[in-house]
């Protein structure tokens, strides 16, 4: 199984998923013209990561400057399947920058929703 590595672009985050490691870290802008396709990558990766591994831990973190709503969506997406899935063996970072009111709410609506902590982080653009 090979890592993930997905450079940033102006409407698309970076992806870096480090399977051996179980790092996987999406950061940057994130309004791609089709959200379902551009994280189905992750996805697809994430499902044989939980296959190969089921017992392994895996870091997420999360550090967006924007997330459009089928963004929103799918990051949940995955963020659901890796708790279903790995349960206390995924720790989730949420880092937002310190003037971000509604991306650090966004990630209190996700640890809410999903029924885990979250690990809140600030950063600088």
């Amino acid at each position: 199984m090979t890592d993930l590595i997905i450079e940033s672009t102006k409407s698309t985050p970076a992806v870096f998923f480090n399977v051996e490691k179980g790092i996987l870290r999406i950061c940057g802008k994130s309004l791609p013209e089709n959200a379902v396709e551009f994280y189905g990558k992750v996805d697809a990766l994430l499902d044989k990561f939980i296959a190969e591994y089921p017992k392994s831990l895996l870091e997420f973190t999360c550090e967006f400057e924007y997330v459009n709503t089928s963004s929103s969506k799918a990051v949940y997406n995955v963020l659901k399947k890796a708790v279903d899935k790995l349960g206390n063996n995924v720790s989730i970072h949420w880092n937002y920058e310190e003037d971000d009111e509604d991306m650090y709410e966004q990630g209190l609506d996700f640890s809410d929703a999903l029924g885990v902590e979250f690990n809140y982080r600030l950063f600088a653009a």
